[in-house]
């Protein structure tokens, strides 16, 4: 049971990290778009910003996360099962 909880307490720690790491993220891919200005008429002006890359890449992260909670929930309720 104490192996389980600590388990618990992982993946709420992680589940932490993460969410302070997906807030934090599309500001600082929006700094660091804005520290190199360019221009309207240059050949990149119409290139994407590393917020609209962030947000595009988190969204698979976030399916992965949570198949991971989902599964190590299964894992849980099955270790339950057979005590």
């Amino acid at each position: 049971m104490a192996d389980m909880m600590s388990k618990v307490v992982a993946g709420a720690i992680s589940l932490l990290i993460l969410v302070v790491i997906f807030y934090l993220g599309p500001g600082l891919g929006e700094e660091i778009s804005r520290a190199l200005p360019v221009n309207a008429t240059g050949d990149f002006a119409g290139a994407t910003t590393g917020a609209d890359v962030w947000t595009s890449g988190v969204a698979i992260v976030t399916v992965v996360v949570i198949i991971i909670f989902i599964s190590l929930a299964i894992n849980a309720l099955y270790g339950l099962k057979k005590e």
